[in-house]
Parts: structure tokens; sequence; C-alpha cells
């Protein structure tokens, strides 16, 4: 395993007005924040891209990228063309995040079917090879199970060679495709074939698996710089245990213990993640913009 500096992220899932989005920007910056990320649900108030530009615009070294794209929402080709837009509009400062879904809710409400896990697996694995082919440039030939590219040209040429590729995702298949294909792995409980993700795979335990299947795959398929950078998702951060309630994302029982959680003063989180870092590697810190605050220490004294 190798041990990576920390960096931190913040993804965003709600709406602002552009004068306070740019402002908001910028102060992610000026705190040392590595990455302002961006969700992709119709379920949030605005979108990805649009988020991502305006953001990019209003600052000079800030990192953006998208956490995640849903691969089911847009044909890879047209996701290739718009993450090479974007590349090259913010100077080369994008991260593609992409995942195989997991909001059931919102399929439905959009009209999307919603496939059992391996057919979405095996869909975002083909998006993965059909858009890392357009970023290369020249005529693409693709003929695969889910699609199909007959000559066309990917435009335009991204300046990061390779644009830096997020597989989110928690489940076998995902952490292999990650080895194979990725420069950042972002860790999240694998979803449920209902939808949702599984709360039981919140737990340090879980991690443990996956960990373990990650280093398998990253030997297996022979990278010597020691597969992705690892990256997690805070779901929650608690001052106390008292704060926790039936209606957050991780089950009580896992608070103390899970990856997904900090607990405690600033302090204890910074202890926490530290640890993390040097039992799995953990180095990609993410919270969401709710926790913001929460985070502001630990990136000035972490990062």
């Amino acid at each position: 395993m190798v041990v990576k500096p920390f960096r931190f992220g913040v993804v965003f899932t709600d709406e602002m007005p552009g004068p306070e989005w740019a402002e908001y920007s910028r102060r992610l910056e000026g705190e040392g924040f590595s990455t302002l990320l961006v969700a992709d649900h119709y379920g949030n108030p605005m979108a990805c891209g649009p988020l991502l530009m305006a953001a990019a615009a209003a600052t000079t070294t800030l990192r953006i990228g998208s956490y995640v794209y849903d691969n089911d929402f847009r044909h890879p080709a047209l996701l290739a063309k718009e993450a090479a837009t974007i590349d090259v509009l913010s100077g080369g400062r994008f991260e593609l995040g992409i995942g195989a879904g997991w909001h059931k809710g919102e399929y439905d409400q959009a009209g999307i079917a919603f496939d059992p896990p391996g057919v979405r697996v095996s869909r975002l694995e083909e998006a993965v090879e059909v858009i890392t082919n357009l970023f290369a440039g020249g005529p693409v030939q693709f003929a695969g199970e889910h699609y199909r590219i007959d000559g066309l040209e990917g435009s335009p040429l991204p300046i990061q060679r390779p644009i830096p590729l997020l597989i989110g995702g928690g489940g076998p298949r995902m952490i292999r495709l990650a080895a194979r294909r990725a420069q950042i792995l972002g860790f999240v409980p694998p979803s449920l074939p209902e939808g949702g993700l599984d709360p039981v795979k919140f737990s340090a335990e879980a991690m443990n698996a996956k960990i373990d299947a990650l280093e398998t795959a990253v030997v297996e398929v022979g990278r010597s710089d020691g597969g992705p950078e690892r990256s997690v998702l805070v779901f929650e951060a608690y001052r106390s245990i008292d704060e926790v309630t039936d209606a957050d994302w991780v089950q009580e029982d896992l608070v103390s213990t899970s990856p997904y959680v900090l607990l405690g003063s600033a302090e204890a989180m910074a202890d926490a993640l530290i640890e993390r870092r040097e039992r799995w590697g953990l180095s990609y810190i993410v919270c969401f913009e709710r926790d913001l605050e929460t985070f502001l220490p630990l990136a000035r004294k972490l990062a």
C-alpha cells in the first residue's frame, strides 16, 4: 500500500445563486480544499456540469469534479465530450467521477429502467472503455453489448492526459474496474438490488474486505503505482453519539467504528483520519457541504 498525502473535497448537492457560488468556490480554494465536487442526481436542484464550470471560472487552482456522474443518465460519447470540454475550459482541473447508479427512486421518476446491478456495472465497464478511447482522439471503433461506436472522433482533446477517472462504488466488480482503469477509487457502500445503499456495508469489517479486494486486484492487473488513490465519502460527522438519529445514513451500532463517519472533537476526528490512512490508505477525504464547517479545521491541519 502506498500512503498518499491527505487532500479534501466537498460534494455539493444543494442550490446557490451565481455570485454566492463563486464566493463559496473561492472560499474552498482559500481554505486549502483540493476539490469542489458536485453530485449528479435528478432530485438535486441544480445540474452538475454548469455548477462545475461556474466554480472553475471563479477560481484558479481549485480542482473540480463530478461525484459522481450516473452512467445511465447519458450516453458515454456525450459524457466524454462534456468531460473533455470541462477539462479544457478549466485549464486541466477536472476529475471525472462516474458510477453505475444506485438511487432507484429517481430512475422511476425519470422513467429509466433500473436494471439489476450486474447489468448496470457491465454497462459502466463498457462506458469507461468508450470514454477512455474518445479521450485519446482519433476515430473510435467499439462494439459491445450496450454501446456501439463506429468511427466517432473524440473532441475536444482534454488537457490532462489522462483526465483523472474516479470510480465511485464498493462492490467487487466496481473495485476490480477501478484497479484496472481508475486513478481514484471513491469508496461508498455497494447498492442493493432494489436500490439504496447496503446499511450493513458501512462497517469497518466491510472496508477491510474492500481493501483486500482492491490490493488483490491491483496485483492481478500488474499496476506498479500502488493502485488508485483511495477516497472515502464521510456520510455523517457528529460531535457526540447523542446526535445520531434513525434517519441518518449509518446505523447507530456502527457509528463509532465506521470509516464513513467521524465522531468527537476536531482532534479526535483528525486522529481518526490519520489512523484510517495508515490502516486502509484512505487519503482523499470527501464531505457533504452541510459538514463544511466541521471539516475546515481538519483540512487546515492535515491537507
